[in-house]
């Protein structure tokens, strides 16, 4: 699991853009992301968890999101407390952009991707890429060589 990973680049920025993740809003772990990058995400309160939530409201194995296809899925693992699905009490639930994730006192938010910001060098650079082909041309120019980085 990619965890706090520090961008050196816009390609990089780009890539990472397009993991799903969780991003803490509230809790201990607030402000924190958390790339889904694996198939299995496990969250609970023993360090062997790849979210570890130090919260007595919160289980030693609490929950797990899972890959399934295209689909992300959050399954409860019996927690005393509960797994909570955009206010709701789930036993499993398939998660979509924008789905709120109460574990004990913890919210996070689930995003498929960064929303686009007009102007910025991602939004910039995905527009050049699905609307141009890329080849160079034959002055060995590329429509790569436009982009301005800021």
């Amino acid at each position: 699991m990619i965890n706090e990973k520090t961008i050196e680049s816009p390609i990089e920025r780009l890539v990472v853009d397009m993991i799903p993740r969780l991003v803490a809003l509230d809790g201990p772990l607030s402000g924190r992301t958390f790339y889904l990058d694996g198939p299995v995400l496990s969250i609970g309160r023993l360090v062997s968890n790849d979210i570890c939530l130090d919260d007595p409201f919160v289980s030693r194995e609490h929950c797990v999101i899972r890959t399934e296809l295209e689909h992300y899925m959050i399954k409860d693992l019996n927690s005393v407390n509960g797994t909570y699905v955009n206010d709701e009490r789930i036993d499993v639930d398939s998660l979509e952009d924008g789905s709120l994730i109460e574990i004990g006192a913890s919210l996070f938010l689930f995003r498929l991707q960064n929303p686009e910001e007009p102007g910025s060098e991602i939004s910039d650079l995905r527009s050049i890429a699905l609307s141009q082909d890329l080849v160079v041309a034959e002055n060995g120019r590329s429509p790569l060589d436009e982009i301005r980085w800021r």
